[in-house]
Formats: C-alpha cells, sequence, structure tokens
C-alpha cells in the first residue's frame, strides 16, 4: 500500500544523507520527491548542524570535511581522522593556481559561499557538497592597493528568503579611482556590493553605515542578519556591527557589559554563535590567567540577556602572548564548547570537568604548518537550479 508523500517525507528526512541518495533509486516516484524543494526545506528542519573543517597546508592542498561523529572530540581520539563523514575537495571545481586562495565566507542551509582570490580579483563561488552542484558569480577585479580591508558574507534575508552575497570593503578616499568592475560594467569606488542569488549581477547599495572606521571582522550569520565587529573613528572603542539582509541596511547592536577593546593594536574578542546564540569570546586573560570568557546573548537583541561563561585552560596549553584569537565553534546542551586557537589548534572543553584538551586533526603525513578553518554545517537536499537565473555545473566526486 503506498503511503501519503508527507509521510514518506517525515520518514526518509531523518535518515543519514547518504541514505537518502540511495533511496532516489528505489523508484520514480522516490526519486521525484526527494528530489524536490518541499523535501529539502523539511530536511533542513529537522537536520542537526555538522562540524566543517577547511584544512589549507602550504603547499596549497585543500581537503574540506564534514565532521558527523563527534563523539570522538570528547575522547581525546582524532575527530578528522576516525570519521567517515562526508569528504569534498574545492579543486574538484576550482582550478588553483600558486597564487590564488581559497577561504570559506559563510555556510547557510547547506550552501557554502568560498571565495577564491589573488592580488587581481576575486570569483565567489556557491556550491552544495551534498547534491555536488555549484554556480559562480560574476568576477570582481579589484585594485588591492586602494583597499584596506574587503570583506564577504553570506545569509539569507528573513522574510523573502532570498540568498545574498556581501562584499564589503574600505578604501584610502584620496587615493581610489574606479576599482571595482561588475560583470556588465564599470562603476566608482562603493562600500557594499550586493549579489541575489538567481539575479546573475552585483548591484551597489548606499553607504549608510554607522560607523566611522574599519571593520574588524565582518560575516557571522545569524537570525537573517550579518554581524561584525567595528571600531570607532577615535579608534577608541570596538563596537557589534549588524547589517539586515532584508532592507540591507546596518542598525544598532547592543555590546556585552563589558568593553570591547584592542591589545596591542589587535582586537581580542572574537565573534561567533554559539548553540543559536551570538557569542564574544574574550582571551585577553590567556597570557595571565590561562582562561578565555564567552559572552553569550541569550535571546537575541536583549542587552540585559548576555551571560558570562569563564574556562581555565591552564597556562601550560596557552601562548604567552595577550593578543592570541580564539574562535568560539560550536556549543553543546550540556555546556561543553568547541573552539579553536589562531585556525591552528582546536580544543574541546568539557563543561562537567572544567577541563579542556586539544583535538588532533592533523592528517597522515601532512605539513605540521597547516592551518584550518572551523565552522558549523547543516548538509541539505537544496539544489541550486531552484535559484533561477543562475548557471548550475555539476561536478563529480574526487
Amino acid at each position: 500500500m503506498d503511503l501519503p508523500s508527507e509521510i514518506i517525507t517525515n520518514i526518509l528526512s531523518r535518515l543519514p544523507w547518504r541514505t537518502i541518495i540511495g533511496c532516489k533509486r528505489v523508484c520514480k516516484k522516490w526519486n521525484e520527491l526527494l528530489s524536490s524543494l518541499e523535501f529539502a526545506k523539511f530536511h533542513l528542519s529537522v537536520s542537526t548542524p555538522q562540524v566543517l573543517v577547511l584544512q589549507t597546508d602550504p603547499n596549497g592542498e585543500y581537503l574540506c570535511k564534514f565532521v558527523e561523529n563527534e563523539d570522538n572530540f570528547q575522547r581525546h581520539e582524532n575527530g578528522f581522522l576516525s570519521d567517515q563523514g562526508l569528504k569534498f575537495d574545492p579543486k574538484a571545481f576550482i582550478s588553483s593556481p600558486a597564487d590564488y586562495r581559497i577561504e570559506i565566507k559563510g555556510s547557510v542551509d547547506g550552501l557554502l559561499c568560498l571565495q577564491y582570490s589573488s592580488k587581481i580579483d576575486d570569483v565567489i563561488y556557491v556550491c552544495n557538497p551534498i547534491t555536488r552542484q555549484y554556480t559562480s558569480l560574476p568576477r570582481l577585479a579589484r585594485i588591492l592597493e586602494y583597499v584596506n580591508f574587503t570583506q564577504y558574507g553570506f545569509g539569507v534575508s528573513s522574510i523573502t528568503g532570498q540568498y545574498k552575497v556581501i562584499h564589503l570593503f574600505q578604501k584610502s578616499i584620496h587615493r581610489v579611482r574606479q576599482c571595482v568592475i561588475t560583470k556588465n560594467y564599470q562603476c566608482e569606488f562603493y562600500d557594499y556590493l550586493v549579489y541575489t542569488l538567481g539575479t546573475g549581477y552585483w548591484r551597489r547599495i548606499p553607504r549608510n553605515s554607522p560607523f566611522g572606521r574599519a571593520h574588524l571582522s565582518f560575516g557571522v550569520y545569524l537570525n537573517g542578519n550579518l554581524h561584525g565587529l567595528v571600531q570607532d573613528s577615535s579608534k577608541s572603542a570596538i563596537s557589534i556591527s549588524c547589517f539586515d539582509l532584508e532592507d540591507e541596511s546596518f542598525k544598532p547592536f547592543c555590546p556585552p557589559p563589558y568593553p570591547l577593546r584592542l591589545v596591542w593594536f589587535t582586537c581580542c574578542d572574537t565573534l561567533g554563535v554559539l548553540d543559536d546564540c551570538l557569542c564574544i569570546c574574550d582571551s585577553t586573560s590567556l597570557s595571565g590567567e590561562g582562561g578565555l570568557v564567552f559572552w553569550t546573548m541569550r535571546e537575541y537583541g536583549v542587552e540585559e540577556s548576555w551571560t558570562r561563561q569563564y574556562i581555565f585552560l591552564g597556562t601550560q596549553i596557552c601562548h604567552s602572548f595577550p593578543h592570541d584569537v580564539v574562535y568560539p565553534i560550536k556549543g553543546y546542551k550540556n555546556g561543553d564548547i568547541l573552539f579553536s586557537w589562531q585556525h591552528q589548534t582546536l580544543f574541546y572543553h568539557n563543561n562537567k570537568t572544567k577541563t579542556s584538551h586539544e583535538v588532533d586533526m592533523s592528517a597522515p603525513n601532512s605539513d605540521p604548518r597547516f592551518r584550518f578553518k572551523t565552522m558549523l554545517h547543516n548538509s541539505s537536499f537544496l539544489s541550486l537550479e531552484s535559484f533561477q537565473g543562475e548557471d548550475v555545473i555539476s561536478y563529480a566526486d574526487m
């Protein structure tokens, strides 16, 4: 007896992604159902984020891995090697010369935003490692001597559900000429460009940032907004910026109840998301007490909801510099926290024992100088072909 499609969707969406792909070969009906946008959305609503690791060595080799068995982190085991999670190589569709570098700029609803850059230009790719699809956005040519900061953010607007890539950059005003070239036209230097998936072009938006100085970071996505840290015109204070992806404007955002500051001309605070909450990690006490402070906004946008959590690492595993940068990665329901240090070392903090240990992320025979970026990623079956107007290309497994 045939079951209603709603029941089949409910059952199959809770299976591992490899099993779901296999189910597509059962019959034509299941293939159509599992390839539909409705299934992709329902699967996203019940899926659990995984830890994503992009490893880079000095030779320009890349490996992207989705860690499915995070219990290895708690057991001091090598979570990068022992897990059988999905792996994919960005070079499956990106031919990378020596002078180029690849970075992950964001992960939203199973889609990865990749920046492929050199001194000459940037190419932004949006891909889905599960469906093995990608699309490349129009090239952005730039003259770096005129730009003192460039960054990208990726997210989805909260009301219309539009997926957007934001290009934010700053300039030396007295030296700027024509230094941004979009696909169809040449324009004068602007602070912000926006690309909406499905449109096929970049567009500039008016400068409405209330901040008079440099963006220290940008691109932390949460609740339909992109967040970052900015420095005011007096260089004496740091605040949180909030870019609304719906109306494409900056809005005020309440900071935690402690001063964000620079130490040795370096920002010791990093912005991230822990357990679906905006989080700031303060690493100023690493060199002295050997600890970290995590400030978490438990209720989004409510200043009174900022809560403080102190984590003692021990001076034996902390480098004696007051400007070390720590990136929050994932918060667990039991209070445990996964975080990285300088994109070089991953730590797991056990809230029950109040101890932290290093997680070995190295690959066999890998260069000891490798670096990695870690973030959360929700695997999905969202097809890029649902964005009409995009030139979607499928790529083969490596």
